[in-house]
């Protein structure tokens, strides 16, 4: 586990170049519009919680450009662990935004002198950390599997598969059960919030775990 953090530290540095003042102030200042128009954190907060996601390929990309895969090879450091500290990496990077945007838009909104709904800030910060958790569980395969330039278009198809396959899912099964009876069903589930937790991390742990092991067993198999 020491070996993981010490890349997901690695992973940092790298992408550090790319996180400068001037893009900074630019997320936040777009989050800020939002902020003022929609007297909500909910938009800021998925704005930069998308962009961490899409953050969260950058080391790809760099550690293509500048083979650092061969570097990691002749440090002897395992592939595992290499696996374990980029998914690390992407939700760690997803839990910072989601915490800046949250402390962020207190400050902006108390500031203006506007309600901040504290609940709803944290369950808007719970829904998109288990969304794009689950994209980039979809993404780090792919990025394991293949180069950044011939997996990058292929890995965003889940930010496109994954919404209509909500919808194509939702009209499906509009057909099996009523609505009333969907809806009874995830109020059944809100009524006990034990529950409701303990099925999000199930589902959540069950993803990652599998994406993970395939993950793990693309990269064994890659040359460099």
């Amino acid at each position: 586990m020491n070996k993981a953090i010490s890349f997901v530290r690695l992973d940092f540095i790298t992408i550090k170049p790319y996180l400068t003042v001037k893009n900074l102030c630019l997320f936040a200042g777009v989050a800020l519009i939002l902020l003022v128009v929609n007297n909500s954190a909910s938009g800021a907060i998925g704005l930069l919680m998308s962009f961490a996601a899409l953050f969260s390929s950058y080391p790809f990309a760099i550690g293509e450009k500048s083979n650092i895969d061969v570097l990691y090879t002749t440090l002897s450091i395992e592939r595992n662990t290499v696996v374990l500290g980029r998914y690390l990496f992407s939700l760690i990077l997803d839990l910072f935004a989601g915490l800046f945007t949250f402390f962020f838009s207190f400050a902006v909104l108390t500031i203006l002198q506007k309600d901040f709904g504290v609940m709803e800030a944290l369950v808007t910060i719970l829904a998109l950390f288990f969304v794009f958790s689950v994209i980039q569980a979809l993404q780090l395969p792919i990025y394991f599997k293949l180069n950044y330039t011939k997996a990058k278009f292929i890995a965003y198809m889940p930010f496109i598969v994954l919404p209509l396959a909500v919808m194509v899912g939702s009209n499906f099964f509009d057909g099996v059960f009523s609505l009333d009876q969907i809806a009874g069903l995830f109020a059944s589930i809100a009524a006990n919030p034990l529950t409701a937790v303990l099925l999000y991390l199930a589902i959540w742990f069950g993803i990652m775990a599998a994406s993970y092991r395939v993950s793990v067993a693309l990269y064994q198999k890659r040359e460099f």
